[in-house]
């Protein structure tokens, strides 16, 4: 039988997985909005890679992350930060 604490660490652990997978999705699609030369092509990337990024920022609220986990979330977010600037995009 699981404990609760086993399951609350488990889900800790999948929510971290899912943060670090929509960050990457979302960086994907801004690099591709980067090297688009299609104006809606580029909005429609944009939009794509803010949705995954809000998707990201929404699972935080409820992950209890580990320092390191947090410490490789905000590396991640900064690159996409910096990559949604780049493509025009404001925070």
């Amino acid at each position: 039988m699981v404990s609760k604490s086993q399951l609350t660490e488990e889900q800790n652990a999948l929510k971290f997985e899912l943060i670090q997978a929509s960050l990457e999705t979302a960086i994907a699609f801004a690099k591709l909005a980067l090297q688009s030369d299609d104006d809606r092509e580029i909005i429609r990337l944009r939009q794509q890679a803010c949705d995954a990024y809000e998707e990201a920022h929404h699972s935080l609220s409820t992950a209890a992350l580990t320092h390191i986990e947090s410490e490789s979330i905000r590396t991640k977010m900064a690159h996409l930060e910096s990559v949604l600037m780049g493509s025009g995009e404001s925070f």
